[in-house]
């Protein structure tokens, strides 16, 4: 039984297959996890470690180094990055391709436990990955024109809103930041504590003595086992004044007599601001494989519970700041009408082609079915909806239609022929199954080199891949078994016109083979044509999208005060209240986006939300805008500006800046110098904005050292001057307060105008010996300067500038810093390298092109099963590189970059460029091996396979046309794949008809008398009526 015999015989088992899987797609549309990006796993470790105020020197001597060492050695570490500031080291690990980050983040773990740390050190070690950034961010804050009770919002936040926002499902974090947390605080009197002959460390004891609860143990009572609980801890504040604290003259001292008790709050190490000045920050992340969307729908969900409820006070309101679900839905949005409106362009394109509406009709079924089983498989196969994944099938609206085009035209030719319909179907059947079948499986192993490919490039393109191959595959098969089911619907049609061998297509083909040098010249000049092409093109990474929302990261010189940090800001916060574009925004100082790390009070980021995108310019003009009213205004501060979601990329897979120039070397000194020359010239170079050379400069610290003759004759120790030093300024908690599901802490220590002030803590009294004296009588106070910030890279010191690009090309912008750096001699043994988002995009071109390499080989193996014969492979793969040159020159004249959104277009063409040709020779070597000669074979192929190679190109590009436009939110990452393909399948059509023919002829083998030809393979001979096909 024949093929098409079997579909007539089980037709309604056809469709209850199809439309079930369809079915099954459309349901899973909703059950699909979304967000902006595919899941992804980077391979970078994060160990943060913080010790107190060391200085960045003696960080570095007793954590960074130790740290480093042992940490390099440890299994799939392939690179230690350490950024060391006063206090606290930041190592970024980087993984070799292979290794399991979780895997990787225990190994660090182990090996930084291993690590003698000073006493008191923290450490954090944490594998890097995109969910610990927040999808929606909202600050807690007080009306308008009332003064923040900032304690308040903190409880608020703390106590209400995140309790309620932990429980929505598919929440992974709640971080709340901001605001101040309440401490009750014991404010030393130092001279009435001198007088008791007590020093800090000493009452710090004599409070956590008398602060205590016991299990005691248990006794037994009337048949009742009761536990015995000793408690002495202190209930509220009176009990903690009266606290005892010594014996005196008339009985025992209460702590009151020398310390003020007071209910306040922490020391901020974070200020959080908006246009209502201070207020508390909440981010929401989500677990991984949460959709985004339903994530930000139950905070919101929560929030509106709250209110209705009344738990939330009424004079506390939510402001939204970052909400990541809108971007999804615009982006998504404008996806799914780039997908109906290729899918319009693309029927509109087979109803003109084939002028008969039922085959028009017949030729798009398949296309809404394959669109809505290929949900159903990645739900299977464990794909998100994502902007690359949704985007694949963006792209696949015109490969889609191909195998129903091809098929329904093949049967449209046969019912012109004046067969009738059985006969039509299964004829057209046979005449391109095997095209069929060749063009899919050369479409689909152009994705499989994508598994090579690694880091966000890997993620990225295997999301768009995965859904490119699995709509392809279904598109074949969906072609294959529906449209001879839905073909009996057809009619027999007039026979048309004969055509002559005087026609246009004869003539033309006559004259390309006994021409053949017109092939070669035409090789020669698009390979010319192309190289020029390539010179014009600028280079890039990924394409940045419209996000509607941008991150001003600001840098004040180290040591600057938190809030003098924060004071500097309200000069820029004047510049975006004035700003049209701007709807919001939020600065954060003394922290910043991203996964853990060692951040300065003196640096900090504002969260900038745009107006939507019709009401504006592109956010590149925004922010260019932005620079310009800022240039100037704060001098004192180095201002930088990156998209939120850019940010969180670069931040997550360690290339934080477009260009990162590190020199390296073992003389930091050289090292400074190198920089401040390099910088100069940097400055200067019209591609680069927002340079900085590296020079963190050095820091004044208040270097206080132990007078070790006076504290010997005292009989003091310096641990005992360093402990009491430490209570006085940093503090101590020595006790703890109960509270209804909460404790308050309770901390030791000097007060503010003390703490504050060099000479007064000089001058404060202290019970050493038989009497108290100055502190500075004990311990002298020097101010030296101290390196702000020291970084280390692979192990060396590192010096590392940074710059942006003006208009985005990486490329130029390298070149431009490689021939400007080339005038400065290094130091010795010092090296220069160029990193950032720069080095990323080189070795993503190099992957990519080893992918195209690939994909060229195997596309070639299947052509050589599929025509039998590796001349005319040979013949047909040369379209590919051919076609490629319309790609880049639509690029070059569309101003857009060769970044990895075009290269994969171009990459993409090699499967759809030889699709023509096979449909071409397939159809020549039928009629070779029916006797014909090489020129009649060619023109019959010509003739034959005209329509369909015009109507397949043209759905193709109609499908594609909506992404080339670039409209709608996210569309940035598609666009450049869909021009280069487009302006590839536009000289793909012209190579197949010109350079095709005449290579083919130039190429053949001339024909023994006893040899047969190659004959092409026929995957349904078996089923063939004995008619002739053609």
């Amino acid at each position: 039984m024949t093929l098409v015999g079997w579909l007539r015989r089980h037709a309604s088992l056809v469709w209850i297959a199809v439309l079930g899987l369809a079915a099954l797609g459309a349901v899973s549309i909703f059950q699909l996890p979304s967000g902006i990006y595919p899941e992804m796993q980077f391979p970078r470790v994060i160990v943060v470690a913080k010790a107190g105020q060391l200085s960045p020197d003696l960080v570095e001597a007793q954590m960074t180094r130790p740290l480093e060492q042992a940490l390099a050695i440890v299994p799939g570490i392939r690179h230690v990055r350490a950024r060391t500031i006063r206090g606290a080291v930041e190592l970024s690990l980087l993984l070799t391709d292979g290794t399991d980050p979780l895997t990787a983040q225990y190994a660090c773990q182990a090996a930084v436990d291993h690590v003698e740390l000073p006493r008191g050190a923290t450490t954090i070690v944490q594998r890097v990955l995109p969910t610990s950034v927040p999808v929606i961010t909202f600050n807690v804050a007080a009306p308008p024109r009332v003064e923040p009770d900032l304690r308040r919002l903190r409880e608020v936040a703390e106590r209400i809103i995140r309790p309620a926002i932990v429980r929505v499902k598919g929440v992974g974090g709640v971080e709340v930041g901001g605001g101040r947390v309440r401490q009750i605080q014991l404010v030393i009197r130092p001279a009435e504590l001198a007088a008791l002959h007590l020093t800090p460390t000493q009452l710090a004891q004599k409070i956590e003595q008398q602060d205590q609860v016991i299990a005691a143990g248990r006794v037994w009572d009337e048949h009742q086992t009761l536990p015995v609980v000793f408690d002495a801890q202190a209930m509220d504040l009176d009990q903690l004044r009266a606290l005892p604290i010594a014996i005196g003259p008339v009985g025992p001292v209460p702590l009151a007599m020398v310390a003020d008790v007071r209910d306040g709050h922490e020391d901020p190490d974070v200020i959080i601001a908006s246009t209502r000045g201070e207020v508390v920050a909440v981010s929401v992340a989500r677990l991984p494989g949460a959709s985004t969307p339903a994530v930000v729908a139950g905070v919101q969900d929560a929030l509106a519970q709250l209110r209705a409820s009344h738990a939330l006070p009424p004079d506390v309101e939510i402001i939204p700041v970052y909400d990541q679900a809108d971007l999804v839905d615009q982006s998504m949005g404008s996806v799914r009408d780039a997908i109906l409106i290729g899918i319009a362009l693309s029927l509109l394109v087979i109803a003109l082609s084939l002028r008969d509406w039922r085959a028009g009709l017949i030729a798009a079924a398949p296309v809404p079915l394959t669109l809505l089983a290929t949900f159903a498989v990645m739900r299977w196969a464990g794909v998100t909806l994502n902007l690359m994944s949704l985007g694949g099938l963006a792209v696949s609206i015109g490969l889609v239609v191909d195998d129903a085009i091809v098929v329904t035209e093949g049967i449209v030719r046969r019912l012109e022929e004046s067969h009738p319909v059985g006969e039509a179907i299964a004829l057209g059947l046979h005449d391109m199954f095997a095209a069929v079948i060749g063009t899919t499986f050369t479409t689909v192993v152009v994705f499989a080199p994508l598994a090579l490919l690694t880091g966000v490039t890997g993620s990225f393109l295997g999301a768009l891949g995965m859904t490119l191959a699995i709509a392809v595959l279904l598109s074949m098969v969906i072609a294959l078994t529906v449209i001879p089911v839905l073909a009996v619907h057809l009619r027999t049609r007039p026979p048309r016109h004969a055509v002559s061998e005087t026609d246009r297509v004869g003539r033309s083909i006559r004259w390309l083979v006994r021409h053949r040098v017109v092939a070669v010249a035409v090789v020669v000049a698009l390979g010319a044509g192309g190289y020029l092409a390539w010179g014009q093109l600028g280079t890039g990474f990924l394409p940045q999208m419209d996000e509607g929302a941008f991150v001003i990261d600001f840098f004040l010189p180290a040591g600057t005060s938190l809030e003098e940090t924060a004071r500097v800001t309200t000069a820029i916060d004047d510049v975006l209240v004035h700003m049209p574009e701007v709807s919001a925004f939020t600065h954060r100082t003394g922290t910043e986006l991203g996964p853990a790390t060692a951040t300065m009070q003196s640096r900090g980021d504002i969260m900038v939300r745009l107006v939507p995108r019709g009401r504006r310019d592109g956010i590149r003009a925004v922010i260019d805008r932005v620079r310009d009213e800022l240039h100037g205004k704060v001098p004192e501060a180095r201002i930088e500006y990156v998209q939120v979601l850019q940010d969180v990329l670069n931040d997550l897979s360690g290339s934080p800046a477009p260009l990162e120039i590190k020199v390296l070397g073992d003389d930091p000194r050289a090292l400074d110098e190198y920089a401040e020359a390099a910088g100069e010239k940097l400055e200067k170079l019209p591609e680069l904005v927002d340079v900085f050379d590296g020079r963190e400069g050095r820091t004044p610290i208040l270097d206080a050292r132990a007078l070790p003759t006076q504290l010997a004759r005292l009989g003091v120790d310096a641990q005992t001057v360093g402990q009491d030093l430490s209570i006085a300024l940093a503090g101590r908690e020595v006790a703890q307060v109960l509270r209804p599901e909460r404790t308050i802490g309770v901390r030791l220590r000097y007060p503010d105008e003390i703490r504050y002030s060099a000479e007064a803590l000089a001058r404060s009294p202290i019970a050493y010996g038989p009497r108290a004296l100055p502190l500075g009588q004990v311990v002298a106070f020097d101010r030296p300067l101290a390196p702000a910030v020291l970084r280390r890279d692979g192990l060396r010191s590192a010096v590392v500038m940074t710059a942006a690009t003006r208009s985005g090309d990486l490329g130029g912008a390298e070149a431009a810093v490689r021939k400007a750096l080339a005038g400065i001699p290094l130091p010795p043994a010092t090296q220069l390298e160029i990193g950032g988002q720069a080095a990323s995009a080189r070795a993503a071109r190099t992957e990519l092109i080893t992918v195209a390499l690939t994909a060229t080989v195997l596309v070639l193996i299947i052509l050589i099963l599929q025509l039998h014969s590796l001349r005319y492979a040979l013949v047909v793969i040369v379209g590919a590189p051919l076609s490629t040159v319309g790609g880049l020159a639509v690029l070059a004249i569309t101003g857009l970059p060769l970044d990895v959104s075009s290269m994969t277009g171009l990459i993409l063409l090699v499967g759809l460029v030889v699709k023509n040709g096979i449909l071409l020779l397939e159809n020549a070597q039928r009629h070779l091996a029916e006797g014909e000669d090489l020129e009649a074979a060619l023109i019959a192929a010509a003739r034959r396979r005209l329509r369909p190679i015009l109507m397949t190109t043209a759905a193709t590009i109609a499908g594609l046309a909506p992404l080339a436009f670039g409209i709608g939110a996210g569309s940035e990452l598609q666009r450049p794949l869909a021009v280069a393909v487009i302006g590839g399948l536009s000289l793909a059509t012209l190579v197949t008809l010109v350079v095709t023919p005449g290579l083919t002829a130039l190429f053949a083998r001339p024909r023994r008398a006893a040899e047969p030809p190659a004959l092409a393979a026929d995957a349904a001979a078996s089923e063939t009526p004995d008619r002739r096909p053609s």
